[in-house]
């Protein structure tokens, strides 16, 4: 059975989706700083458990993943330049995310949490940008990915 995305639908989705991940390196910066405790705990498994959630529903479940991640050569007419807008798109919005972060943390120094964290955020936004990206844009996310 297939799913039928809205452009809305999948907005709502990836909004959660990138919230759940600023939420998730919020708690860990907070608790890295101020102590672990059972509600932050709970809120992080919560978060991460969002996070997966929608990663598997709206970037996986709809092609738009794997879509992205596909050789130029195994791409259609309509396909390539698509993709060529969704990477040019969504790596200029990884620049200036990635600089807004390296700003934030060179003014605002405070406690020096672990920084895999930011990192493993930061790889996860260049993997799924382009097709959160293509996924906000296109009107029929499935029809695009071509999952019929």
């Amino acid at each position: 059975m297939n799913l039928v995305y809205t452009k809305s639908h999948h907005r709502l989705g990836v909004t959660l989706n990138y919230l759940s991940l600023t939420l998730l390196v919020a708690l860990t910066y907070y608790m890295e700083a101020f102590g672990w405790n059972a509600i932050a705990s709970g809120c992080i498994a919560l978060a991460a458990l969002v996070l997966v959630i929608t990663l598997i529903q709206f970037h996986i479940r709809t092609g738009l993943w794997r879509l992205v991640h596909t050789g130029h050569e195994n791409l259609n007419e309509k396909q390539t330049p698509m993709i060529y807008r969704s990477l040019h798109r969504s790596y200029g919005l990884f620049a200036i995310i990635s600089l807004v972060v390296l700003l934030w943390k060179s003014v605002f120094p405070g406690p020096n949490p672990n920084l895999i964290v930011v990192f493993a955020a930061l790889l996860y936004l260049a993997h799924t940008l382009p097709s959160a990206v293509i996924g906000w844009n296109e009107k029929d996310t499935l029809a695009m990915a071509g999952v019929e």
